[in-house]
């Protein structure tokens, strides 16, 4: 039993460890521009690509997570993820042109793509109960922190070294992480042998165009943004009828038949574009308005991120003591409430007010994320709950990606100061939708559709 527990242990442990050094890599390239347009003598347009592609690639490497989550055996498809992810940052980190940089970018990112809904799909199969809350609450403060608290590690350590040697150490610990891998990572779901859907593939190029539209400025007049938007909601509208007549989809989006599942995705995905909004706006604050620079504002992002690892660390006790439902609508709440402080004093916001206001809505989006992805998938049969896992990381892609947009839109119309009332105000009133909705559906109870 005892052994049972500790190979249980390290299987998340390594896990964790893989998925957040995995992480670091998503925006690491954003402090270092102007060292990169020197190295490859590039625009910083080609620059932001990098991080633009990332983005798209990992959305549809989310797509095909469950049909490896199925189709390979658990042990060695972890393994070929961080080889293709050890493989990419090795040719990033060593990259004398461009086009090798863009190569590695892509492997990256489709290892990271699989690795996130992996990830969780394998702590919800391996545990079960107060268990289960305990270490998907370990997955929320390793993928919360690698989002809020990553851009900050990043910075201050390229303040010691440049950013080939950051990657360098990245393909380090992912080989350490490998090692452990091999002893600890084992098969944890039956192998169950159906064709790949290569047409819902195909279609789903739809959202990677929906995912572009969202993270492309619209002022470029290089490509028709109509007419690709037109395409991609036609590829999207066909992927949609592909998985649901074809007999082994790509993705069973059948999980959105439970109304239940519904309403956590729909928190899920307020709560991270709320963290993704957030990591957007404060430093561009501390830094136009308040005038600070580099490694004070590292440190103050730093706060907000610690204080989301301690909440989803013990988000299990709380859970046990407090009704599931009632976390969430705690959560909401102060989430909210959060964004209305910044608003009310807006013309007054100091760094300690901002440290106060982002703590508080770290504590609110703790208090939802994981949560809302736990009940969620305990409402979904069995055979669904990776399906339903990937839905929910797409959808915040999709919802982080779209309020980032609005918030750009609304920063950019308005200058100074108001621009950033506008958008607290924007992320107030969603929020108060969102929580209204959550309240009423709440006195619903939390009982299992499928019981």
């Amino acid at each position: 039993m005892n052994e049972t527990i500790l190979h249980r242990k390290a299987f998340i442990l390594v896990l964790s460890a893989a998925t957040l050094v995995m992480a670091l890599s998503m925006l690491a390239l954003s402090p270092v521009a102007s060292s990169l347009m020197v190295a490859w003598n590039v625009s910083f347009a080609q620059i932001e690509w990098l991080t633009t592609v990332f983005l798209l690639v990992m959305c549809l490497s989310m797509l095909v997570s469950p049909w490896l989550f199925n189709r390979i055996c658990f042990h060695k498809l972890i393994l070929m993820i961080l080889g293709c992810f050890m493989i990419g940052t090795i040719l990033l980190s060593l990259a004398p042109w461009y086009l090798m940089a863009l190569v590695g970018r892509v492997l990256e990112a489709t290892a990271l793509g699989a690795m996130f809904p992996l990830y969780q799909s394998a702590l919800l199969v391996i545990t079960t109960g107060s268990r289960q809350i305990m270490v998907m609450g370990i997955a929320g403060a390793v993928m919360s922190f690698a989002i809020v608290g990553g851009p900050a590690v990043i910075e201050l350590a390229l303040v010691y070294i440049n950013w080939r040697v950051f990657y360098g150490l990245l393909a380090l610990l992912t080989i350490l992480v490998g090692i452990g891998s091999f002893t600890w990572i084992t098969n944890i779901v039956p192998v169950h042998v159906y064709r790949f859907d290569w047409y819902s593939l195909l279609y789903s190029l739809g959202i990677f165009g929906l995912l572009y539209l969202l993270n492309v400025s619209w002022t470029s007049r290089e490509i028709p943004l109509l007419t690709v938007l037109v395409i991609s909601l036609f590829f999207c509208i066909m992927f949609i009828n592909r998985q649901l007549h074809y007999e082994h989809p790509l993705l069973q989006i059948q999980a959105l038949r439970y109304w239940r599942f519904d309403l956590c995705l729909l928190l899920s995905g307020m709560a991270y574009a709320s963290l993704i909004d957030l990591t957007t706006l404060l430093p561009l604050f501390y830094q136009e308005i308040l005038g600070q620079r580099g490694f004070e504002v590292s440190l103050n992002l730093l706060i907000p991120a610690l204080t989301l690892v301690v909440i989803n660390l013990i988000i299990s006790p709380l859970t046990s003591w407090l009704n599931a439902n009632l976390v969430m609508v705690t959560g909401m709440t102060l989430l909210d409430a959060s964004f209305l402080l910044f608003v009310i004093d807006s013309d007054h916001l100091t760094t300690f007010k901002l440290l106060l206001f982002s703590c508080l809505t770290a504590i609110g989006s703790g208090l939802v994320l994981m949560p809302a992805t736990t009940q969620g998938s305990n409402f979904l049969p069995t055979k669904l709950v990776a399906h339903g896992i990937t839905i929910i990381t797409v959808t915040r892609q999709l919802f982080g990606s779209l309020s980032t947009a609005l918030i750009t839109f609304l920063l950019t119309i308005s200058t100074g100061k108001r621009g950033f009332t506008h958008s607290f105000t924007f992320l107030a009133f969603i929020n108060l939708i969102v929580l209204v909705l959550l309240i009423f559906t709440a006195l619903g109870g939390s009982r299992n559709e499928n019981n």
